[in-house]
C-alpha cells in the first residue's frame, strides 16, 4: 500500500516537473526588442547547422533551470529573420547573447548546460566586455544593416517569383533589375543635388563690386573720373600749363615703386602732385640759374 502511494507521488512530480517545462521563447523580427528589458540570454541559430542541432538539447535544459532565475531565454531562427542576423552582425553558428537592461554582451564562455549555468550564477557576465553603442543591435548604424538585410531578401523574393511563377529568362531579369538600380540610383542623386543647393542658397555672397579696381593706371582714367575728383582735376591742369618743361627736367622715378604694387587710384595721384612739384620747382631753379647767367653776361659787356 505504501508502495502505491510513494510511486502515485513520484508519478504526481514527474508530472509537474513536465508541466512547468519552458522552452525557449521564438523572438522575431517585430518581438526582438521585448530583450531590451529585463535579463535575457538569446541564441541565434539555423535549421541546417549541425552545431545548433547538437546544441538544442543543451539550450532546453537551460531554458527549465532558468525559470526560478527569472532569465528569460530565447532563440532566433535567422534562416526566418536574415534581418537579425545583420542587426546582431552573427558570423558564427549558434551565436548566444546575454542582455540586462537594454545592455548587450555576447556569451564566449563553454556552451555546455554547467557553463551557462555558471555564467549566470556566478555573474561571470560581468567579466564580458558590452558590445559598443556605435554596434549595439538597437543603434542607428545596425538598423541601417538590417534594412540592407532586408532589401536583400526582397530582391531575391521577387527574382524567384519572376524566375519561378512568370517564367523570365535570368539574363531579362538581370536587365530590369539593372535598370530599376540605375534609375533609382539617378532619382537620389538628383534628390542630394536639390538638398545641397537648399542648404547653400542661403549662404551669404561676397560683394565684389565694392572693391576698387587696383590694376587701373592714371593714364587709364576716363572723364568721368575726372569730374569725381577735385585733386585729378588739379593735376591734370597742372600738367597742361607746363607739358615742354615737364618733358626737359623729368627725373627718375623711385625703384620700389612698380606698376604692379599701386595700392590704390589715390595714392598714384598723390605721387603725381609730387612729382610735379619736383618738376616745377626743378624748373625755377634752372630759371633762376638762366637769369643769373644773363645778368653776369651784361656785367662783363659792360
Amino acid at each position: 500500500m505504501n508502495f502505491n502511494r510513494i510511486h502515485l507521488v513520484s508519478l504526481f512530480i514527474l508530472s509537474l516537473t513536465y508541466l512547468i517545462s519552458s522552452k525557449p521563447i521564438e523572438l522575431t523580427d517585430k518581438t526582438w526588442k521585448d530583450m531590451l528589458c529585463g535579463q535575457w540570454l538569446v541564441e541565434f541559430y539555423a535549421p541546417w547547422c549541425p552545431s545548433c542541432q547538437h546544441f538544442e538539447s543543451i539550450w532546453s535544459e537551460f531554458s527549465d533551470a532558468m525559470i526560478a532565475k527569472e532569465i528569460k531565454v530565447a532563440s532566433v531562427d535567422i534562416n526566418d529573420y536574415p534581418s537579425l542576423s545583420g542587426r546582431f552582425r552573427i558570423s558564427v553558428l549558434p551565436t548566444i547573447y546575454y542582455v540586462r537592461d537594454g545592455v548587450f554582451r555576447q556569451f564566449n564562455g563553454e556552451r555546455s548546460l554547467n557553463g551557462l549555468k555558471n555564467y549566470i550564477e556566478f555573474q561571470e557576465w560581468q567579466r564580458t566586455e558590452p558590445v559598443s553603442p556605435y554596434f549595439a543591435p538597437d543603434s542607428i548604424p545596425m538598423s541601417i544593416v538590417s534594412g540592407i538585410f532586408d532589401i536583400s531578401v526582397l530582391v531575391k523574393d521577387a527574382y524567384t517569383l519572376l524566375q519561378d511563377r512568370y517564367g523570365w529568362p535570368s539574363w531579362l531579369i538581370y536587365i530590369v533589375f539593372t535598370v530599376v538600380i540605375i534609375i533609382i540610383g539617378l532619382i537620389l542623386g538628383f534628390g542630394v543635388l536639390l538638398l545641397i543647393d537648399f542648404c547653400i542658397a542661403g549662404s551669404p555672397k561676397t560683394d565684389l563690386s565694392g572693391i576698387p579696381d587696383d590694376s587701373r593706371d592714371v593714364e587709364d582714367l576716363d572723364e568721368s573720373d575726372l569730374q569725381r575728383s577735385p585733386n585729378i582735376q588739379k593735376s591734370t591742369k597742372q600738367t597742361n600749363l607746363a607739358p615742354t618743361l615737364i618733358a626737359s627736367s623729368t627725373p627718375q622715378r623711385p625703384t620700389t615703386a612698380t606698376k604692379n604694387n599701386r595700392s590704390s587710384p589715390v595714392v598714384e595721384i598723390q605721387d603725381e602732385d609730387a612729382l610735379l612739384d619736383e618738376v616745377l620747382s626743378a624748373g625755377q631753379d634752372d630759371t633762376d640759374d638762366d637769369d643769373h647767367s644773363i645778368r653776369r653776361r651784361r656785367t662783363n659787356n659792360q
